[in-house]
Parts: C-alpha cells; structure tokens; sequence
C-alpha cells in the first residue's frame, strides 16, 4: 500500500456510504445548520501514526459518523431508522476501497443512537511502506582474505 492519510480514508468512507446512500448530503465538518433528515456528517475523533520496523508505519484513526434519521417527526421510528442504517453501515465500511483503489478493512465497529442520532464508530488502521532516500545501503567494500 502506498503512502496514505487521513483524507483518503475519509473519502474512502464517503465513497462508499455515498453507495449506500447516493441521494443523501455527506458532511465532513461540523454543521450548525443546514442539515436535512437522511443526512450524515462523517468525523475524525481519533488518529495517530507509529512508525513500525524501518520504513514501515501504521496509520490509526477512529471516525464518528452521525447519521439524523428521516423520522424525525414521528419518534417511535427514530430508533428502527437508525438501527436499520447502522446494520447497512456495518456492510458497507467493513472493506472499504480507497480513491487509491486499496481495499481496507474497518474494525472495532460499534453504534449507539444518542439524542435521536445515530453515532457509528469504526476505525481503520492501514499499515504503509514509506520509502526512503538513505543512498546505497552497500557502497563499496574490499576485503582481500587471508590466513594467519
């Protein structure tokens, strides 16, 4: 896998809720207004790099995505509206494909509705050579054996 960041996973999430869902609006920063029923905000909560054995590194990042249900006039829906997108997400962001074309895969899934919204989380952690320019890892030795 080629060097990646967080913006191409976040559009990787996109892409494919994008396939679930291609009539909805997706956010990926803070609305104050605007927001319609059906709409989902997608956002990074958590992300942090650790470079692994030589130029090797692992990009971890945890997303909030929040979904507003559609129901949102008629409460006893809210809940079955959010539990029947949350199943939906969980299909759609195990194996995600990056705009890359990389396919990765999402763990640690969880969601819970909280003031009539849906919060699903899920994280994905893309491990990721990054070359180096160190020279000629062998430049030049001589070596004449010989027996004492």
């Amino acid at each position: 896998m080629a060097e990646i960041s967080t913006n191409i996973i976040l559009d990787g999430i996109t892409l494919a809720i994008r396939a679930e869902y291609p009539d909805c609006q997706i956010f990926t920063d803070e609305v104050e207004q605007g927001l319609n029923p059906g709409d989902f905000i997608v956002l990074l909560l958590d992300a942090n790099k650790d470079r692994e054995i030589g130029p090797r590194y692992t990009l971890s990042t945890l997303f909030d995505i929040h979904y507003f249900p559609k129901s949102e006039n008629d409460p006893t829906n809210i809940n079955k509206d959010c539990y029947a997108v949350a199943d939906q997400l969980e299909a759609a962001l195990e194996l995600i494909t990056l705009p890359t074309g990389d396919p990765l895969r999402g763990t640690g899934m969880n969601w819970e509705v909280v003031d009539g919204v849906l919060h699903f989380f899920v994280s994905y952690a893309p491990r990721y050579f990054r070359p180096t320019d160190d020279g000629d890892p062998m430049q030049e030795f001589n070596y004449t054996p010989s027996v004492v």
